[in-house]
């Protein structure tokens, strides 16, 4: 491989390095669950990349495989993540709807009085 070639592949993982860092800080800082879940999927799919470009620039099949695998991985903990995240948020609605529900009848039985 030439050496121009390796030179853009060592800019290439530069590049994702500090792009993964970027997507970290997005994912401990992010305001929102929705944010931290797409950062964290932003970092499975650079870290996907990453793997690849070693492949080519160590000239190794095997880690292709590897970034198969490690894609699967990080889509099902991506899936994993957002349901628990739904299930939070519908634990949430169903709690608020029943102090609803308790300050209704508590206003019910006061106007009854």
């Amino acid at each position: 491989m030439s050496e121009t070639m390796l030179f853009i592949l060592e800019v290439a993982l530069c590049v994702l390095a500090v792009c993964m860092m970027l997507a970290f800080t997005r994912a401990v800082k992010g305001p929102r669950f929705t944010d931290r879940i797409v950062a964290i999927n932003m970092i499975g799919t650079m870290t996907t990349a990453a793997i690849c470009i070693l492949a080519v620039y160590l000239s190794e099949t095997a880690l292709i495989d590897v970034s198969l695998v490690y894609t699967l991985l990080s889509f099902l903990a991506v899936v994993v993540m957002c349901h628990v995240v739904t299930l939070h948020h519908k634990g949430r609605e169903l709690h608020l709807s029943r102090e609803r529900q308790k300050e209704t009848e508590e206003e019910a039985k006061e106007k009854c009085r």
